[in-house]
């Protein structure tokens, strides 16, 4: 096994560790049949965790340019695994908010930024695309173990002890993991592994802020994880309310299989046609699985909406750091992607909230798919505009 695989495999760990956000729905259940709380409140510690995260990727993504990817994930093992414990030490949504919404919020992020730069620094970029999908499966697939997992210990412990369970679990995971994170040493200065080009296009702080790339990335961040998060926290209640099903937690397995293959598929597609065809195809397929869960065809346009979303949320997140690399460069990959993911916080984290104040207003969700609708056709517009860059930059 060669060093490049041995980073990469310890990087999948820590991603998949930290995946267990996407099981935060089943959380959520619990939290409001064993502890009566309203579907707002259950919603709340989520949507702050959106929030923190991405701001919280600025200091991560500078933290690991700067510190190195080993400290940041050990940092991250150590205080995901405290925020857990924490969260089941309390039982008031102040304390899960401050706990899962602020403190795993921070660790996560620190965890997120440092493992796709350590990873993809050890291969070329013919294959980055794949690689970068490999490593985000992993981040995808979290929920297909967790989300029956935390069902298990909600079932036979109850939802506090679930939550000290994974804490545990997720402590041990990540520390131990983070002792193989590491950079290739010729990374600075004579770099071989990466493409020399890349670090010509490397933007100032101030620069890349006012890229025009930077803008509509941003944007495209914002609006299709605002789109992606306001269902991935909702599944178990909208299958409840909107398809009356009681097996919504399968639901969340099933977005993760999707999600999880998606960022390995979306990955070589990436390689073969580029991320911006890849974003077309997975805003379609956003758009697919929107019709089909307004259609009211029952519970096979449940799963096969739940399938077209997961496949959607994955390609999209393998086509960023792509374009993130393509525009500015992996010397400071770090902080360029932390500030883009600042759109996951100002616009993404919206959605949670939204669809479950809309829900408690109208007792329904579709309300929440129009919008979905139309913020992926915005998305397309955004995309249209990125390719004429693509294109501008390729002639130059």
């Amino acid at each position: 096994m060669t060093k490049g695989v041995q980073v990469a495999l310890a990087g999948s760990i820590i991603n998949f560790s930290i995946g267990i956000f996407y099981a935060w729905s089943v959380f959520a259940d619990g939290l409001i049949k064993e502890l009566g709380w309203s579907t707002a409140e259950a919603m709340l510690p989520y949507t702050l965790e959106v929030l923190i995260f991405s701001l919280a990727m600025i200091l991560g993504g500078r933290f690991q340019d700067r510190y190195g990817p080993r400290l940041g994930t050990l940092f991250s093992g150590i205080f995901i695994g405290l925020a857990f414990i924490l969260c089941g030490l309390t039982a008031s949504p102040v304390g899960v908010a401050l706990s899962f919404g602020v403190i795993f919020a921070v660790a996560a992020a620190f965890g997120y930024s440092a493992v796709t730069p350590a990873v993809i620094k050890w291969f070329p970029p013919a294959r980055r695309g794949l690689i970068t999908g490999i490593v985000l499966m992993s981040l995808g697939s979290g929920a297909l173990i967790w989300s029956p997992v935390v069902n298990y210990l909600l079932e036979h412990t109850g939802v506090l002890r679930a939550f000290i369970i994974c804490g545990l679990i997720l402590l041990l995971t990540i520390t131990i993991s983070s002792r193989f994170i590491e950079v290739p040493a010729s990374v600075n200065g004579t770099d071989t592994l990466v493409d020399k080009n890349l670090s010509s296009k490397t933007f100032a702080l101030v620069q890349t802020i006012k890229a025009p790339p930077f803008k509509l990335i941003w944007a495209l961040i914002g609006l299709t994880s605002g789109v992606s998060m306001m269902f991935i926290g909702h599944l178990v209640q909208i299958a409840a309310i909107n398809f009356q099903v009681g097996w919504g937690y399968l639901l969340v397995s099933l977005f993760a299989i999707t999600n999880a293959s998606s960022r390995l598929l979306g990955g070589v597609i990436c390689d073969r046609i580029g991320y911006i065809g890849t974003m077309n195809g997975a805003l379609l397929l956003m758009i697919a699985s929107m019709a089909l869960f307004l259609s009211g065809l029952g519970w096979p346009a449940l799963i096969l909406g739940t399938f077209f979303l997961g496949m959607s949320y994955g390609s999209l997140y393998t086509c960023y750091p792509n374009a993130v690399a393509d525009f500015f460069g992996l010397e400071n990959f770090g902080i360029s992607y932390g500030m883009l993911i600042t759109a996951l916080g100002v616009i993404g984290s919206l959605g949670p909230m939204v669809s479950a104040l809309l829900v408690e207003q109208t007792a329904t969700y579709n309300y929440s798919f129009l919008i979905g609708i139309i913020a992926a056709l915005i998305c397309f517009l955004l995309v249209a505009s990125l390719n004429q860059l693509v294109k501008l930059n390729a002639s130059s």
